[in-house]
């Protein structure tokens, strides 16, 4: 885990509120950017919510590895979720964590893609009514990779990481109930924000879609585009090598106006994450 500073806050406890609970601190990462974070909170020592703006939080999960998924506050009773942490538990913390800081809303959440890091939570949002938008080709791949995508993170993981294996054995990969054709995306207005669902063309995975908010000029890249530090393309067992930096290209052109992009791994930027991965890709 990247090593941190923390500075502690005065919180004025409030008997309704289970905010004051968490540990508030700064990045020690952040970039000199319009993405830095205004603060980040710590949920447990993996998990921490970084907020962005009083609409946008960034929640990251390390299981072993870091992932973000997105919190957005869509209006007053209404929140979004992009992607989900590793598993249960971190998404019930998450949730919890949600409700502290708004309220009673009703939450919607949307898949990116059919990977651990995009919905190893699906299970508890289920259980707790919460609907999941995602496309029908990610169903598919839960159907036809699932069980080898779990075996194959299992494979990634030492005996003295026992705790992890556990959890990724038990684990259900569970769909998403709102199905869209992956082709034609979807267009989704929640509360008071657009959200645009977008398949640009095969990538990291063959499902793997972005979310773009116009009202906060902000893309969800996800496993489609890398964070500037990165040296590598990660994974690609489930890459299409060829088609990845073309899809990336399109992104470039349908959202030239987006000041913040988020990577699902590292640090979150600006476009320059896209051009980024596009040099990865073709060097």
């Amino acid at each position: 885990m990247k090593k941190r500073i923390i500075l502690w806050m005065a919180f004025t406890v409030i008997a309704h509120s289970a905010a004051a609970q968490y540990e508030i601190k700064l990045r020690e990462d952040q970039l000199p950017n319009s993405a830095a974070a205004q603060y980040e909170t710590k949920l447990r020592e993996d998990l921490y919510v970084s907020k962005l703006s009083d609409t946008v939080y960034v929640v990251t999960h390390y299981f072993p590895w870091e992932s973000n998924s997105l919190v957005v506050k869509a209006s007053a009773q209404e929140v979004v979720l992009i992607d989900t942490p590793y598993d249960t538990s971190a998404t019930a913390l998450m949730l919890d964590w949600v409700l502290s800081q708004f309220g009673p809303v009703r939450i919607t959440a949307i898949n990116t893609g059919f990977h651990v890091d995009n919905l190893g939570g699906n299970q508890y949002l289920r259980e707790k009514g919460i609907d999941i938008y995602g496309a029908d080709k990610t169903c598919e791949l839960i159907d036809e990779r699932g069980f080898q995508t779990q075996q194959q993170i299992i494979s990634w993981l030492t005996p003295a990481q026992e705790r992890f294996i556990k959890v990724y054995e038990g684990m259900v990969f569970t769909k998403p109930n709102k199905i869209f054709s992956l082709e034609e995306g979807i267009f989704l207005r929640i509360g008071d924000l657009d959200f645009e669902v977008f398949f640009p063309g095969e990538s990291h995975s063959p499902d793997n879609v972005v979310v773009y908010i116009s009202a906060c000029d902000l893309l969800f890249g996800g496993c489609m585009v890398k964070t500037l530090g990165a040296k590598n393309l990660g994974f690609t067992g489930d890459a299409n090598m060829s088609q990845w930096p073309v899809a990336l290209k399109v992104v470039q052109q349908r959202y030239p106006q987006a000041k913040t992009v988020i990577p699902h791994h590292g640090m979150w930027g600006d476009m320059s994450l896209v051009q980024h991965t596009i040099d990865l890709l073709i060097n």
